[in-house]
């Protein structure tokens, strides 16, 4: 019996960097975290799912270390975030969706304690998720509401063509006449969810060798597992 064919070797996974965050309306929120944050400052950067929080997440810890600041990430929906926010520390720390600690008393606590001390250290903290609402302890929200706010505006349509573009040109692999267009009728009006489904088809377009098509996302937007 043959062994199977193997897929052709693909592009390593983009890489979340300011450099291709498409901005839209958010240029004071790209500004700020690319080049406005200052040591010791509190940030917490607040949107829609979607809307490209956690790709700002990690292009700001990308920039942080081309300054060569000492920098840990610390993703609050993993199930070990609580333990990683006791541990964290040093020049900055940043944690992406930070309200999905939100309604346990357990993970709570562990982020008000790290708060407390990343304030005593002067350690610069950047947040990204949803509201603050949804905590528990009023001394938490109290002290998220510390933090220098700023808002993720979701892309508007022409903005979210322009992603397209951009991560069709970032694959390395060829849009098919009217595939755009269909992407814009059909696919999600978010930008990460469409970002998603874009590298999908690319992994199968340069998979397969075949170029990114209407039937291709068609298939893609049916079985959202299609890999």
């Amino acid at each position: 019996m043959s062994a199977p064919q193997l897929p052709l070797a693909l592009s390593p996974p983009r890489r979340p960097r300011f450099s291709n965050f498409v901005t839209g309306d958010n240029g004071l929120v790209v500004r700020t975290l690319r080049d406005g944050l200052e040591p010791g400052q509190w940030l917490r950067v607040s949107g829609p799912p979607g809307s490209g929080r956690s790709h700002l997440a990690l292009a700001t810890v990308a920039r942080l270390a081309e300054r060569n600041l000492r920098c840990v990430f610390v993703p609050g929906a993993m199930p070990a975030a609580a333990a990683l926010l006791e541990a964290a520390g040093g020049d900055w720390v940043v944690v992406d969706d930070y309200d999905a600690l939100a309604g346990d008393e357990a993970r709570e606590r562990a982020l008000f304690n790290a708060l407390n001390r990343w304030r005593a250290d002067r350690t610069g903290v950047v947040l990204t998720g949803g509201d603050r609402s949804a905590f528990l302890l009023p001394d938490l929200r109290s002290r998220l509401g510390q933090a220098a706010h700023l808002v993720v505006k979701p892309l508007d349509d022409r903005s979210l063509e322009a992603l397209v573009r951009q991560l069709v040109e970032d694959y390395g692999v060829v849009a098919g006449r009217g595939l755009i267009d269909y992407l814009m009728r059909h696919g999600p009006r978010a930008a990460a969810p469409l970002a998603a489904l874009v590298e999908r088809m690319s992994q199968q377009a340069l998979a397969e060798r075949r170029v990114l098509s209407i039937p291709l996302a068609r298939s893609c937007l049916d079985d959202p597992g299609r890999a």
